[in-house]
């Protein structure tokens, strides 16, 4: 029987009669599900990370490879005179981001807190007389404007102990002793990263945190134990989501939330591999949805995690950061944006702007949906009641019950007749669907593929100028 629901002053008319075949498919299918954690990541869509370390302040180019294996020479070149946690999480929220991570170490081994096991930290050096804690200030900041605080740690490099893929240099017992006691090193900063500042949404381990069994450190049950809401990314234990196999902050259409086998072991095909991180597998046994990462400074032949002087013209254009959001949280990904904050403390002035742009655009273009609606089954309708432009949909699935749509078909009715204004597969979480204009009545979404039942949770139509 149809049903009717209202919304933003339209009437929705929601018909479920089902195509043929899919009444008898068993509505429990046996489809992967988010947990929890990965439910709260997939519905923030977007997010930031600031990138900071010792070499923010030596006034040079970033040079990744060099960094891993160079220590600084001074470590209190650290003195950002004007920190404010504040201004950056500030600039985050107006470009949309609802959760933030800061990297707490990076490759050069450097905490940015008060760590007990750590010696190669705030600790150590002149600023704040040693007495300084920007991972305390962000997460304050982070709760002071509603965004959630997540931690970045870096573990797999660190210049400073000589550390490289997990293995610290040396041989025999000499090697030996050292690697145990930086493994448990670092299994005391992520305990005490899980126990000093509240509950986390994320913890991110750059470039994964190997395994126990090889030597690593035993990370997964410290953060089990002390932050059970968290999403953990990743080790060869657990993933709890991918990397979309780019930092271009897109991934390819479709893009799905499930992938068939543990990320981190991967397959025996580098190449196959890599395509799969960009765009999942419907038939994948693991829920593992894609990240899409980029730097806001990455336009124009430049690709900035950190801070570098004289840097402003290759912050992304405001046109392509719209082109990347829907490419991204478009494309049922989550999309994370990489910020730089500067020797003084602050977002640098361009981003800021930059990123206000961004957040002003997207809520512009996708405030005021045309019509609005949900339902189940293979078609659901929405009547606008008069004719109107359209060129946009958003269409998203109830994911806790599994992807289940494999195709579909929309439709518009203009003079009578209906046309075929778009099609796709992969719905997911989300996916902003963009077509020429047209003038209809009643827009059509005709599911002819799905694994299950089809549960829209909401068909959203947009005119965008």
């Amino acid at each position: 029987m149809p049903q009717t629901t209202t919304a933003f002053g339209k009437t929705v008319l929601v018909l479920t009669s089902l195509i043929a075949g899919l009444g008898a498919r068993a509505e429990e299918a046996n489809l992967p599900l988010p947990n929890a954690r990965q439910l709260a990541w997939q519905e923030a869509e977007l997010g930031v990370v600031f990138h900071y370390d010792l070499h923010v302040f030596d006034g040079k180019k970033y040079g990744q490879g060099g960094n891993r294996i160079t220590p600084m020479p001074d470590y209190n070149i650290f003195n950002p005179q004007r920190l404010d946690t504040d201004q950056w999480i500030r600039a985050a929220k107006a470009a949309g981001a609802r959760f933030a991570i800061l990297t707490a170490t990076h490759e050069t081994g450097f905490a940015l807190y008060q760590s007990d096991v750590n010696p190669y930290c705030l600790k150590a050096i002149k600023w704040r007389e040693g007495k300084g804690d920007v991972v305390r200030e962000f997460v304050d900041s982070c709760r002071k404007y509603g965004l959630k605080p997540g931690i970045y740690l870096g573990i797999r490099w660190n210049s400073f102990f000589g550390v490289h893929d997990f293995q610290v240099n040396g041989e025999g017992k000499f090697r030996d002793n050292r690697q145990a006691w930086y493994r448990r090193m670092c299994e005391g900063m992520v305990r005490e990263l899980c126990t000093r500042y509240g509950e986390l949404f994320e913890i991110w381990f750059d470039g994964g945190a190997s395994h126990p069994d090889k030597g690593a450190p035993d990370v997964l049950p410290i953060v089990k134990k002390h932050q059970p809401n968290c999403l953990f990314y990743h080790n060869e234990q657990l993933a709890e989501a991918r990397w979309g196999g780019s930092e271009s902050g897109t991934v390819p259409y479709p893009c799905w939330a499930t992938f068939p086998n543990f990320y981190s072991h991967g397959s025996d095909s580098p190449s196959e591999h890599l395509r799969l991180l960009r765009t999942g597998d419907p038939n994948g046994r693991y829920w593992m949805p894609a990240m899409s990462d980029a730097p806001l400074r990455g336009y124009n032949g430049r690709h900035e995690w950190f801070w570098e002087p004289g840097d402003e013209e290759h912050v992304y254009p405001l046109e392509k950061l719209v082109q990347m959001y829907y490419r991204s949280v478009g494309r049922n990904s989550t999309l994370i944006l990489g910020l730089t904050p500067d020797p003084n403390g602050l977002m640098p002035a361009p981003d800021v702007v930059r990123l206000k742009e961004f957040g002003d655009e997207i809520r512009r273009r996708f405030r005021a949906p045309v019509a609005q609606g949900s339902g189940e089954g293979d078609t659901l309708v929405l009547d606008l009641k008069r004719p109107q432009r359209i060129n946009h949909a958003i269409l998203m699935e109830e994911i806790t019950k599994g992807e289940r749509v494999r195709a579909y078909v929309l439709e518009g009715l203009s003079d009578g007749s209906w046309c075929r204004l778009a099609e796709g597969s992969c719905i997911g979480h989300k996916h902003i669907q963009q077509f020429d204009d047209a003038t209809v009545t009643k827009v059509r979404l005709k599911i002819t593929k799905a694994v299950a039942r089809p549960l829209i949770r909401n068909l959203s139509i947009f005119c965008v100028r």
